[in-house]
């Protein structure tokens, strides 16, 4: 544990279990205090993920005090290794960053203070460098002062890691909203619904996931769909691997301990055939995962279920559903909002810079053959590499890319 002091605040680095234990109560004050906090950020996602993938990874957890010992920021941080070919470095980058996907990060801190606090957080970073070689900052909140500060520095997005976030925004009730989309749209949820009950004549159901037991079945249906529909494509899940699949079950229950999980199931006959996995967190609803019985394609239960989460989310005055990271096609069918996050890259080394222009220099050839390759070789190809490049629990097609 490192104490330093700056004119503006008192700057500390936590390395352990305990230290992250014993910041719970201060860390959730001020984190439900600041408007727009995503629950990647909070203490309780934070803790969960560190129990389960903090194994090979050192965390760097800075916290600002101010002289009366008030805490006032927080950068949820680690450091790891992270390789490129021949390269091996050592990179600080946020909590969960290429395990659990998360997004719109940023420190933590109140809006008044944001920019001085990151300030005094990077200063201390550049005067501890013998301890580390990159910056790596993903999915980086479009409002968060890293984008300035680093750029500003030296720093640089990387190429071809762009993440879009389409995000709902409420305003009104489901009928209000339903006349944003498409007539397509409407037309094709109530053809489906009334096909699906024609069929299965008082067997149809929606069901909101609040018992434990059934949490954990219902995140067993939820993998099983997502295996089925990767495994046919030649592809692996994250729900292919124990590591990924106990972080999302521990997560899931305690989440729904503190109120914020959002787990909903269509069922037929009692039958499960598609699962929508989601947290809220203030006036914000985070859909994580979605999937289904492909096998019950025929009646679109994704699109069903999808639009039964939005009524529940309107109702219960929710102002915005995230569909986090990817810019699939199904998405923009519910919206035209879009959040663009970039991964920073930030080095005072010359092997810190020369993996910088090799990531950067790969992903701008990407870019380039993406733009010339058809669309279908292109999945296929993204696909493999990112199962070649990532570790394990890393691989992690996730439903925002499942098909509606």
């Amino acid at each position: 544990m490192d104490l330093v002091k700056s004119s503006s605040y008192i700057v500390e680095r936590m390395d352990s279990s305990a230290d992250l234990e014993a910041l719970k109560e201060e860390w959730n004050r001020l984190a439900d205090t600041i408007a727009g906090t995503p629950i990647f950020l909070t203490w309780l996602w934070v803790k969960t993920w560190w129990e389960h993938f903090g194994h090979d990874r050192q965390l760097w957890l800075l916290t600002a005090r101010d002289k009366l010992g008030n805490l006032k920021g927080i950068a949820p941080w680690v450091r790891e290794n992270t390789r490129y070919g021949f390269l091996s470095l050592r990179a600080i980058g946020f909590i969960g960053f290429d395990v659990v996907q998360p997004a719109h990060l940023n420190i933590i801190a109140p809006a008044s203070e944001l920019e001085r606090v990151f300030c005094t957080f990077f200063d201390y970073v550049l005067s501890q460098s013998k301890h580390w070689d990159i910056l790596r900052f993903a999915s980086v909140s479009q409002d968060s002062p890293i984008n300035n500060f680093l750029t500003k520095a030296g720093g640089r997005p990387r190429e071809g890691e762009q993440i879009t976030s389409p995000y709902i925004s409420f305003s009104g009730n489901w009928e209000d909203y339903l006349q944003t989309r498409s007539k397509k749209l409407r037309r094709n949820l109530k053809y489906f619904r009334s096909r699906l009950e024609a069929d299965h004549p008082g067997e149809v159901s929606f069901s909101q996931i609040n018992e434990p037991q059934a949490i954990r079945a219902s995140l067993e249906k939820l993998g099983e769909f997502s295996r089925n529909r990767w495994h046919s494509k030649g592809e692996m899940t994250g729900f292919d691997y124990s590591t990924y699949i106990n972080f999302h079950q521990n997560i899931a229950l305690n989440a729904h301990q503190a109120g914020w999980l959002r787990l909903y199931a269509l069922l037929v006959a009692q039958r499960v055939i598609a699962v929508f996995y989601a947290y809220r967190y203030q006036d914000r609803i985070y859909a994580y995962q979605m999937a289904f019985d492909s096998e019950w394609g025929k009646y679109s239960p994704g699109r069903l279920l999808v639009a039964h989460v939005l009524q529940a989310s309107i109702q219960e005055n929710a102002k915005e559903l995230d569909w986090l990271s990817g810019d699939e096609e199904y998405k923009f069918m519910w919206t035209d909002l879009v959040r663009k996050e970039d991964e920073l890259l930030f080095s005072r080394k010359f092997l810190g810079n020369l993996w910088i222009r090799l990531v950067n220099f790969d992903g701008a050839a990407r870019k380039k053959a993406r733009q010339m390759l058809p669309e279908d070789v292109q999945v296929r190809i993204k696909g493999l590499l990112s199962n070649r490049r990532k570790k394990p629990c890393e691989q992690t097609n996730t439903a925002n890319e499942t098909e509606l």
